[in-house]
């Protein structure tokens, strides 16, 4: 932990902060993972910059490269999902990059397993308490998942999501798709219903407005 009076740094500036391809990127990982701000990607960055340093550290030399510390490293991040299954040299910690470590996050997880229809109720599931992680409850959408836990990813049964039966668990994919159907159906029929009104309809609306506008100006 250190002294409480020296805080290291948990995350790294970016060089390019105001470079245009790198902004439109960022904004699309936001949007993929839902993570909360960029903050979370600078962190996700110190932390593979920490994993290829070990990994250049190691790789100096042939007695380092092939000893028993790196093929456990290696190992290490095999079972945390961000190696491939079938690395076997450090070189390859050197590929690894942002949406490697960002597809192990809890949130990202428990929307692949189609426990939430997207990834931000997913993040909220997990905030919320309602998922359990090997029969502990964690309430941190960036905590890393490792293969073996996957498997023991679930909802807590304190949790109404527990029950099979919650209307949030019966909208699968195909679901959402109807409840979107549904949505433009309704809209449709709003729509049609307010020409079908004609003068009398707009008349309305424009009285609303000119109110709205009072109320504005008092």
């Amino acid at each position: 932990m250190g002294l409480p009076v020296k805080q290291r740094k948990k995350f790294v500036s970016h060089k390019k902060r105001w470079d245009k391809n790198t902004i439109v990127s960022e904004a699309e990982l936001v949007n993929d993972y839902a993570l909360k701000n960029k903050k979370e990607i600078r962190k996700v960055e110190l932390l593979i910059s920490k994993y290829k340093k070990i990994a250049k550290e190691l790789n100096r030399n042939s007695t380092t490269k092939e000893s028993e510390q790196a093929k456990h490293f290696i190992e290490t991040l095999k079972s945390r999902g961000i190696l491939n299954p079938e690395a076997t040299s450090l070189d390859e910690i050197l590929d690894i990059n942002l949406r490697d470590i960002l597809e192990r996050r809890l949130s990202n997880i428990i929307y692949k397993l189609k426990y939430a229809k997207t990834p931000k109720q997913a993040r909220q599931f997990v905030v919320h308490r309602h998922v359990k992680v090997g029969g502990k409850v964690i309430d941190s959408p960036s905590y890393l998942t490792t293969l073996a836990e996957e498997a023991s990813v679930e909802f807590s049964p304190y949790s109404a999501l527990s029950d099979e039966n919650h209307p949030e668990r019966k909208l699968t994919m195909t679901g959402v798709e109807e409840e979107v159907a549904v949505q433009e159906e309704r809209a449709e029929v709003a729509k049609v219903e307010g020409k079908e009104q004609g003068p009398e309809f707009d008349k309305k609306e424009a009285q609303m407005d000119d109110e709205e506008q009072d109320e504005v100006k008092e």
